[in-house]
């Protein structure tokens, strides 16, 4: 089968975004895991944006609150007050482990999802996530999205570090 260079490109570059956003994780030191400088707490942006990914990547609400890892971890995911339209989000912490095993996950199915997929697959409309953009839409949106949580989160690391955060370029090493 020939690889549809669309969706190996879109495969590529939220591959590149989620790593830059792990490049955040790994640098944080613990004791600014957990603190808000003007806004959320750092482990509450990361989860943040790891949650866009993953729901923005799923078929439909329903599937996405059936995933075998949001099962695992129900607790965490209570309710999902992220998906209410309730004009604020919560505030929570999130432990460190937890976030690599969500992070691990989202770079799963981003591989899985793009597995196969065809430009004819990502022009499609959506069910009920996002229902005015298609698939490829909504990819890339998550991407920029992704993105702008990382740069925010390593802004924040480089004034505390004095360390720049490293660009990454592309997912797929080639």
């Amino acid at each position: 089968m020939a690889i549809d260079m669309v969706a190996y490109g879109l495969e590529s570059q939220m591959l590149a975004s989620l790593y830059m956003l792990k490049d955040c994780i790994d640098r944080c030191p613990d004791n600014e895991w957990n603190e808000s400088q003007r806004d959320y707490p750092f482990s509450e942006v990361v989860f943040h944006a790891l949650f866009d990914c993953d729901y923005s990547l799923s078929e439909n609400n329903a599937v996405f609150r059936e995933q075998q890892f949001h099962r695992i971890e129900r607790e965490i995911f209570g309710d999902y007050e992220e998906l209410k339209d309730s004009g604020s989000r919560p505030q929570r912490l999130y432990e460190r482990a937890f976030v690599n095993r969500y992070y691990e996950h989202c770079s799963k199915k981003i591989v899985t999802i793009f597995a196969g997929s065809t430009y004819g697959d990502l022009i499609k409309p959506n069910s009920d996530i996002y229902k005015n953009m298609t698939k490829m839409e909504r990819y890339i949106n998550a991407i920029r999205h992704i993105q702008h949580h990382s740069a925010q989160l390593g802004l924040r690391l480089q004034f505390s570090t004095d360390k720049e955060m490293e660009w990454i370029s592309r997912g797929h090493k080639k």
